[in-house]
């Protein structure tokens, strides 16, 4: 059976410094998306990169002393570096300051200007060159920095010819768009017949960026040319061209314009497919319940945190803690706390209380009892919450309800560990309870089996600590055998000295 084809983007991030928590995080989620596709079956491709150009760019080296192109390779580095920390395991990072690119996105614009979708005329207005932005007001409503007044011969996007076959795209595919409040914005600010706008996509007064062709002196758009990037890559144009591709763009919600109204139509115009869906998820707030940017100067530097904490418990806490599609806060308190509470007291105390003590020493030598079905409630109610719990977690994963999916994982940790108290395996074992000790012990390893196997996309090495207690490896299981209690049968698990998760 072929395998079917998954195509998944991050934004592409702006070097003109370092990558903040907020850039960690949609790196993250995306990666823990990937990782579950793959889980089952898909041929995943996973794209991010650096979106290069810009006045923003060109100003900073200008002060630095340094050549743009300079800036920015030297800040990409740091991006690659960040996302090895965090386990990100992309298949392709995209410049747009390559030659390829360049050479690419002149091809799409001549196409488009020969077909009057793009066209020249004049630009009259406010630019924030803090967000690459055309703005209406003085101060960018979105950053709040001043923003300058351009007044030049400008190309434009003919966004308004689409109005129509946009409108008709959503009616008939309502999900494009997720969530539902991000589509209600971009239809109440932009997607109306009165409000909608031709978008101005060069600059004349700017040179680091891609020449208009036979126009030295005009740059295209950062906006413009860095959303081809999903299409320019040597696969992504595969996927593109591949109708039963699953095409997926993981963005921040502050830019669902860009890619929920100017990407469609430059794909409409191009006469390519659309991706099948444009996921906006929240942004992190700072404890004022800002937004977080290196503008404002108010973010967190993840790389400092990735020395101080295991890259597992920062996963873990974007998909837990963070509601996913949501805004969500970050404090450091918060973290610690979240650690003690889900990897050492619940995680760890379970793999604790299965795998250290007399009960281990003594019985059977640490080996796993054979299963066997059981009228015993406890036990039957507990195979049933995992059998569940199997398959909540995929249908929520498969509708990218993250933080919901998360929960389910939880929801078998505490129920692993109440077992525990209603049966007590070391009375069990006291008692003399053979079978029903057998039993017990083998549901509870393969309650922790599963737990392992679900936690593998979101936290993969304490996942693989896991397995390794059980003297399993990660490739032992899967969506075919994750359910078959008898695999772990005769296995001799670890004897835990220490904890599997010491405190921090």
């Amino acid at each position: 059976m072929k395998q079917k084809s998954f195509y998944l983007t991050t934004p592409i991030f702006y070097p003109n410094d370092k990558l903040h928590l907020g850039h960690a995080y949609n790196a993250t989620i995306a990666d823990i998306i990937a990782r579950y596709k793959k889980s089952k079956g898909y041929q995943v491709y996973f794209q991010t990169g650096s979106d290069d150009h810009g006045e923003k760019i060109e100003k900073k080296a200008l002060s630095l002393g340094i050549s743009s192109q300079e800036l920015v390779d030297k800040n990409v580095e740091l991006f690659k570096k960040l996302w090895q920390k965090l386990g990100i395991e992309y298949d392709f990072f995209y410049r747009t300051s390559s030659l390829s690119h360049k050479e690419k996105v002149q091809n799409i614009f001549q196409q488009l200007f020969k077909q009057s979708t793009i066209y020249l005329g004049k630009y009259q207005g406010n630019y924030c060159i803090a967000c690459e932005d055309y703005v209406k007001e003085k101060v960018c409503p979105n950053c709040h920095s001043e923003t300058k007044i351009l007044e030049e011969p400008a190309y434009f996007l003919k966004v308004s010819q689409y109005y129509q076959q946009l409108l008709d795209y959503y009616q008939k595919n309502p999900d494009f768009l997720i969530p539902t409040a991000a589509k209600k914005e971009l239809f109440a600010n932009f997607l109306q017949k009165d409000k909608i706008q031709d978008l101005c996509i060069t600059r004349s007064d700017i040179k680091w960026g891609i020449p208009v062709p036979d126009e030295s002196k005009m740059i295209i758009y950062v906006w413009f040319e860095a959303l081809c990037n999903y299409l320019n890559s040597e696969k992504g144009e595969k996927m593109f061209a591949n109708e039963d591709s699953e095409i997926i763009h993981l963005i921040g919600k502050d830019i669902v314009r860009f890619h929920a109204l100017y990407w469609p139509v430059i794909l409409f115009a191009l006469g390519r497919r659309l991706p099948d869906k444009v996921i906006a998820h929240g942004l992190l707030l700072d404890p004022k319940g800002e937004k977080a940017s290196k503008s404002k100067g108010n973010v967190v530097d993840p790389l400092k945190l990735l020395e101080k904490y295991p890259q597992d418990l920062l996963r873990t806490y974007f998909i837990a803690k963070i509601s996913f599609l949501q805004d969500g806060n970050f404090n450091e308190d918060l973290l610690k706390e979240f650690y003690r509470d889900f990897f050492i007291n619940n995680l760890g105390n379970l793999c604790q209380r299965v795998g250290k003590g007399k009960i281990i020493e003594l019985y059977e030598n640490g080996i796993v009892p054979n299963f066997a079905e059981t009228k015993n409630v406890y036990l039957w109610n507990y195979y049933q919450t995992c059998l569940t719990v199997i398959e909540n977690y995929q249908q929520k994963m498969d509708n990218y309800q993250l933080t919901s999916a998360f929960q389910e994982i939880e929801n078998l940790l505490n129920a692993s560990n109440k077992l525990i108290q209603e049966l007590a395996p070391w009375n069990l074992f006291a008692n003399k309870k053979t079978k029903l000790l057998n039993l017990t012990l083998n549901y509870l390893r393969n309650g922790i089996r599963i737990i392992a196997f679900l936690l593998t996309p979101i936290a993969p090495s304490s996942s693989k600590v896991i397995f390794e207690y059980l003297n399993l490896s990660p490739d032992d299981c899967n969506w075919e055998n994750i359910k078959n209690f008898q695999l772990i049968a005769g296995k001799k698990i670890k004897f835990l000295k220490e904890p599997l998760f010491p405190p921090l």
